[in-house]
This record gives structure tokens, C-alpha cells and sequence, in this order.
């Protein structure tokens, strides 16, 4: 029938910090080969990063430049809390270099030519030049030259581009 009541006496609870973490790019994240991009961690106390899951030795600051394609977290302590944000994935472009193979001699009589092939890749796009100045419409992989000239082609993937020596 009756019940028995009694109050404990007060507790107080604190916390300090959010236990989050967050990343915020400063730029793409996706660059050519040789680029960059900071990511720049949210406030805390201590820092790590990691890349692909696996720790990045000595990367214990509040940001971090990314020169290498993965998935990058980071865990961000603050306090007794801690925590860990969402995966951000940096991607590298990368296109090697750009060269050029000659079909055949390029020494050759008047009313003769050469083939000149550059380097293909998916997506690739290009522009050949000629002593320096861009051939119009000169835009494939390969070239038939038919003039005396130092030529060079500039190959395209994206944003990123290299040139060829000349040839």
C-alpha cells in the first residue's frame, strides 16, 4: 500500500568540450600532381590526422596540407572529450608528362611529312604548337607536320597540363 520516497542529494555534472570534430577544406580537393590543399580542423585542444584509417606521424596540428590522394579524418580532443570528424577525400591529377614520338624521320624532302604522336590517357585533350605559336585546330593526338619548325605539344587532363619538349 504505501511507498517509501527519499531524495538523494544533488549532483552536479560538467562537461567540457563537444566531443566533436569537423574538417574544413582552404581550397579544391581535388589539384594536379605537385598541388595541395590545408584542411583546417575545428578548435580543440589536441589533434590527430590520419589518412586511409592509418595515423599520419606528427600530424598533431590543428590543420594539415594534404599532398597525397586518400581519405582524410581527423580527431580533435577537447577537454576529456574527443571525437572524430567525416571522412574528406583529397584526389591528385596526375597526367605524367608530355611527350612526343615521331612516326618516322623528321628530316624529310619538300612535299614530305611526319606523324608526331603525343602521350594518350582518358580524358586527355591537346595543343600543339609550332616555333612557339599555338597551330590552329591542332587539337588531336597526333600531328602531321610538313614544315620545317620546332614543334611541342600541351597535354590537358582537367585542369592540369604539362609540355612536351620539342621536337
Amino acid at each position: 500500500h504505501g511507498a517509501c520516497y527519499t531524495n538523494s542529494a544533488e549532483t552536479a555534472i560538467s562537461m567540457s568540450g563537444t566531443g566533436s570534430a569537423s574538417i574544413s577544406p582552404a581550397g579544391p580537393t581535388t589539384f594536379c600532381t605537385g598541388g595541395n590543399v590545408i584542411l583546417n580542423a575545428n578548435a580543440g585542444s589536441i589533434y590527430q590526422w590520419m589518412r586511409n584509417g592509418e595515423t599520419i606521424d606528427g600530424a598533431t596540428s590543428s590543420n594539415y596540407t594534404a599532398t597525397q590522394e586518400g581519405s582524410y579524418t581527423v580527431t580533435v580532443g577537447s577537454g576529456s572529450c574527443t571525437g572524430t570528424s567525416s571522412a574528406v577525400t583529397v584526389s591528385v591529377t596526375s597526367i605524367g608528362s608530355a611527350t612526343i614520338a615521331p612516326g618516322g624521320s623528321t628530316s624529310f624532302c619538300t612535299g614530305g611529312s611526319v606523324i608526331l604522336y603525343a602521350n594518350t590517357g582518358a580524358g586527355y585533350s591537346y595543343v600543339w604548337r609550332k616555333n612557339g605559336t599555338v597551330i590552329n585546330g591542332a587539337t588531336a593526338s597526333n600531328y602531321t607536320a610538313t614544315e620545317v619548325g620546332s614543334y611541342t605539344v600541351a597535354v590537358n587532363a582537367g585542369t592540369c597540363s604539362a609540355t612536351s619538349s620539342a621536337i
